[in-house]
């Protein structure tokens, strides 16, 4: 009898083991066992490879910077940022808690009081280059001697709302994320997509580098979620795709290159109210900056890598 009951055990937890990463019911015995899928809330093995509700520093932003949107994580303590209002870059000094800025560099004479300058990258030259929300990308050259600028359009605009942009060393092309509408024909308001961007030809490609279904994220996270994309990164080392959402509901989903979700996590909208930038330095740890809000200094937060 008592070899029994530990065949019985063991055979619960096999089936529990082999379960882990599905989301659904087993049943074992006639009744129906409920199995967290893996980055679910409940699931202790975490597809996002970072602890996101403790991170290992940060950095209160100034005043000028309260609407930090695009970072770029440079050699050293310095961060490049851009902030909605300004068609600037600001290179900050991070060496101290208090944030300061060392350099600023305005790369467009604008008028309006609000350019909505969504996000900004690097590529391997060290060009930079900076995204407006109607799809237009600012090309950022010998930005530290005689600075160049160019101003190149895309096939994307204000209907798709560009907020995110990242430099991938895979393709050598850039992603940039839409917020709103995926420009795909016959898709759901709610499908999201990422376009690359050849800086050889300058031209998008027409088909999507990557397509979000709502349904996919529901599912992973077994419950609904909206999802508004509103920066983008690629790990330096796996080459995973990180997308941040902060309108409705505040999350990070992560994709392979083939366009697999890998992972996807609720953030807490506590710690970042309204997380707008994400970048990686080139051990793998996260950054991720969120405006202030309610009175509150905008913030940068970093967080070691779990390999």
């Amino acid at each position: 009898m008592q070899k029994l009951r530990i065949s019985k055990l063991v055979l619960y937890l096999a089936i529990i083991f082999v379960s882990c990463k599905h989301i659904g019911k087993v049943s074992l015995h006639g009744k129906k066992i409920d199995i967290p899928e893996s980055g679910s809330e409940n699931s202790s093995d975490a597809a996002i490879p970072y602890v996101l509700s403790k991170p290992d520093r940060e950095w209160t932003m100034p005043d000028e910077l309260k609407e930090i949107s695009g970072i770029v994580k440079m050699p050293g303590d310095t961060l490049l940022a851009i902030e909605d209002l300004h068609a600037a870059l600001y290179f900050i000094n991070v060496s101290q808690q208090q944030a300061i800025i060392a350099k600023k560099l305005t790369f467009d004479d604008v008028a309006k009081d609000k350019f909505d300058i969504e996000d900004v990258t690097m590529d391997s030259s060290h060009t930079i280059y900076a995204l407006w929300s109607h799809g237009v990308i600012f090309k950022i050259s010998n930005w530290k001697d005689k600075m160049q600028v160019e101003a190149n359009e895309t096939n994307l605009d204000k209907k798709n709302n560009t907020e995110g942009l990242a430099y991938n060393p895979l393709t050598g092309e850039l992603l940039i994320a839409c917020k709103n509408e995926s420009g795909i024909e016959g898709e759901k308001k709610s499908t999201r997509a990422v376009y690359a961007y050849d800086l050889a030809s300058r031209k998008l490609k027409d088909e999507p580098f990557l397509v979000i279904e709502k349904k996919q994220l529901d599912k992973f996270i077994s419950r609904k979620v909206d999802f508004y994309p509103s920066a983008i990164g690629v790990h330096p080392i796996t080459h995973d795709v990180f997308i941040i959402s902060t309108k409705g509901s505040k999350s990070i989903a992560c994709f392979t290159q083939s366009g697999d979700l890998k992972g996807f996590e609720m953030l807490d909208p506590d710690l970042l109210p309204q997380p707008e930038g994400i970048c990686f330095d080139y051990k793998g740890n996260i950054f991720i900056s969120t405006e202030g809000k309610h009175g509150e200094a905008a913030h940068v937060y970093e967080y070691a890598w779990k390999k």
